[in-house]
C-alpha cells in the first residue's frame, strides 16, 4: 500500500486543494480495503519481550494463543525453582541460568519432586519395564531437598513417599511383587536424615497416605473408583477414618479444601483441622473448582475456577482465582482469564510468598510470578533448552 500512494504519476503544476482531494481519496480506499481483508482466527506472531502481561481479557474468551502481553514487573531474581529429569538442575527464570541439583545420580527414568516442608521429596522415576503394570517393583531411592540448597540428602528406599510435618515424610512400601490397589502397605515417619520418628504403621488395603496432618494422615485409594468415597482422615489409633472427603482438591498439615457436589452454584470448603473452623467458597454461577494450592504459610488457597463455556481452542475457559483463608473471598488472579489448555501448572514455591504458574502458548511457553495483592504480573518467558513439562512449581496439591 506504501508503493501505491508513492506511484502517483509525474509532478505537474496542480493547486493544492487538488492534492488534498486526491490524498483523500486515496487515504479511504486504503481504509475501506483494510477493513474487507479476510481475518483469520489467530493474530500473526510478534516478537515479545520477557516481562509482558495484559489486562484481564473481556468475558468474551480467553487471552489469545499468542501469550499474555503489556506492562509488567520484572521477575524477581531470588525466585528460583527446580527442574526434573535425568540431571536435575536449580533454574532461575529471570536470567536463564541453571545449576545442577548435587547428590542425585544420573537416573534413566528421571525423578519425581514432592513438595514438603521446606522443600521437597525426591524419588527417582518408577521403571517403565516392570513384569506388572500395577505390581509394586524394586523400591526406589528417596532424597530430601530443602529450598535453596546445592545438593540433596539421601532419606532412604521405598515405593512411595508423602509429605509429613517440618523435618519429616511417610515412607510407604509394599511386598515385592503385591498390587498396591489391593494389598495393604507399610508406611514409616522419617525425618529428612532418614532416622525413623516412630513405629510402622499398617494402611488400610489399596489406600495411600497424601498427605500427613495435625489430625491424622490424609488417605486416597490407589485406584479411585465410582461411588467410593475417594479420601479419608484416619487415626492410626481408631478403627474408623474420623472423616471422609469427597473431593480433596489441596491438603496441608493444618488445612484440607474440598469440593461437595454442586447444587445451584458449586462450592469450595477449607477446614482448619486444628480449630475445626469451616469456611465455605461460594462461586460464581457456570464456575467450578478444577483444582488449588494452599500458599506455604497456609493464609491463601490459590484455585484453579473452570468456566462451563468453552475457549476458543475447544478447551475449557479457566481463570486462577486467590481466596483468603481469613476471610473466604473469592478475587480474580489478574490477567490470567486462559483456555485449560493453555495453563500447564500452578502453585506455591517452597518458602516463597508468590504464586506461580506455567502457561503454554501457540507461541512460547511463559510463567508468571504474582504476589497478593500486586496490580501487575511479572513474566518470563522460557527458552528452547525448558520443557515445559519439567519445572517444578508449588505446594503439595492432590
Amino acid at each position: 500500500m506504501p508503493d501505491t500512494l508513492s506511484l502517483g504519476g509525474e509532478r505537474g503544476p496542480s493547486p493544492w486543494p487538488r492534492r488534498v482531494v486526491t490524498a483523500a481519496v486515496l487515504v479511504l480506499a486504503a481504509v475501506v480495503i483494510v477493513l474487507h481483508l479476510p481475518r483469520s482466527g489467530h493474530s500473526p506472531t510478534r516478537p515479545t519481550r520477557a516481562a509482558t502481561v495484559t489486562a484481564p481479557v473481556a468475558a468474551s474468551g480467553p487471552a489469545v494463543p499468542d501469550g499474555i502481553t503489556g506492562p509488567a514487573l520484572s521477575w524477581p531474581g531470588s525466585l528460583r525453582l527446580p527442574a526434573d529429569g535425568q540431571r536435575p538442575t536449580w533454574f532461575w527464570p529471570g536470567t536463564g541460568q541453571m545449576v545442577p541439583i548435587g547428590g542425585l545420580p544420573p537416573e534413566r527414568s528421571g525423578y519425581q519432586f514432592i513438595p514438603a516442608a521446606g522443600g521437597w521429596a525426591i524419588q527417582a522415576g518408577a521403571d517403565t519395564e516392570a513384569d506388572c503394570d500395577s505390581c509394586a517393583g524394586p523400591r526406589r531411592a528417596v532424597y530430601f531437598l530443602a529450598d535453596g540448597a546445592r545438593s540433596v540428602s539421601r532419606v532412604g528406599v521405598a515405593d512411595g513417599v508423602a509429605p509429613s510435618g517440618d523435618g519429616a515424610l511417610w515412607l510407604t512400601s509394599y511386598p515385592p511383587g503385591a498390587d498396591p490397589r489391593t494389598a495393604a502397605g507399610t508406611a514409616q515417619e522419617v525425618s529428612i536424615a532418614g532416622a525413623p520418628l516412630g513405629p510402622q504403621l499398617m494402611l488400610p488395603a489399596g489406600y495411600m497416605i497424601e498427605q500427613a496432618t495435625d489430625r491424622g494422615l490424609l488417605l486416597a485409594p490407589v485406584a479411585p473408583r465410582p461411588g467410593v468415597i475417594a479420601y479419608q482422615l484416619w487415626n492410626p489409633a481408631a478403627p474408623r477414618a474420623s472423616r471422609t472427603f469427597d473431593a480433596v482438591i489441596a491438603a496441608s498439615t493444618t488445612q484440607i479444601a474440598w469440593t461437595p457436589p454442586c447444587a445451584a452454584r458449586c462450592r469450595v470448603q477449607v477446614m482448619n483441622l486444628a480449630t475445626g473452623r469451616l469456611i465455605t467458597v461460594q462461586l460464581p454461577a457456570g464456575k467450578s473448582a478444577a483444582s488449588a494450592a494452599f500458599s506455604p504459610d497456609g493464609r491463601f488457597l490459590a484455585v484453579e475456577a473452570s468456566f462451563s463455556t468453552e475457549a476458543d481452542d475447544g478447551g475449557e475457559a479457566v481463570q486462577l482465582e486467590l481466596v483468603p483463608v481469613a476471610s473466604g473471598r473469592l478475587m480474580a488472579v489478574p490477567g490470567t482469564w486462559l483456555s485449560s489448555d493453555a495453563l500447564i501448572s500452578f502453585g506455591w514455591p517452597a518458602s516463597s510468598d508468590s504464586l506461580v504458574a506455567e502457561l503454554g502458548f501457540t507461541t512460547k511457553v511463559q510463567l508468571i510470578s504474582w504476589r497478593p495483592g500486586a496490580a501487575r504480573l511479572a513474566i518470563a518467558v522460557l527458552g528452547p533448552a525448558h520443557s515445559s513439562a519439567s519445572l517444578v512449581i508449588g505446594q503439595y496439591a492432590p
